[in-house]
């Protein structure tokens, strides 16, 4: 008997914490000022929203091969993932950020340990990056610049006073 309620116990706290057909709303920031620094920054936010109402889900990203933990807010179900890139190695290009839950997020580890592929493992959903790269912005700083403009509204201002003073 205490076998069985166990096997009930483990069977609904397994089924609630699966996320059903998740309806997911993202946006995205990814750093493209060279001058900046020398990582790419990106930055995914979104609201997941789970057919059956599953709440505190625990999400893993997943972006080339390499996982990152999610954050959750602590009001609704918004969630964050950020990292980031060398500048040479985040080219421009269009990154597939796939979410897992605990459990595919333990399958995909095992398949990493095991030398499989982790194509096999299915994402619960996944958001597209669209990252443009990175400029390193105009050739000329903008302090050069007001400095110029500066001396040659000074360099007329007075050539006109010697001008006029002559």
């Amino acid at each position: 008997m205490r076998n069985l309620s166990v096997l009930v116990l483990l069977v609904l706290v397994g089924t609630g914490l699966c996320c059903e057909n998740p309806s997911v709303q993202s946006s995205y920031y990814t750093s493209t000022n060279q001058k900046l620094g020398k990582d790419a920054a990106f930055i995914v936010e979104l609201t997941v929203n789970c057919k059956n109402n599953v709440q505190d889900l625990m999400l893993y990203a997943d972006v080339d091969g390499v996982q990152y933990p999610v954050t959750k807010s602590p009001e609704g179900n918004n969630y964050q993932v950020s990292w980031t890139a060398k500048n040479k190695k985040s080219p421009a290009k269009l990154y597939k950020v796939k979410f897992f839950d605990e459990a595919g997020y333990n399958a995909l580890k095992k398949a990493a340990r095991n030398s499989q592929d982790a194509e096999s493992v299915f994402p619960i959903f996944s958001v597209d990056v669209k990252h443009t790269g990175m400029t390193s912005g105009f050739w000329i700083s903008s302090e050069l610049m007001a400095f110029t403009v500066a001396g040659l509204i000074f360099y007329f201002v007075c050539d006109e006073r010697s001008a006029v003073l002559s």
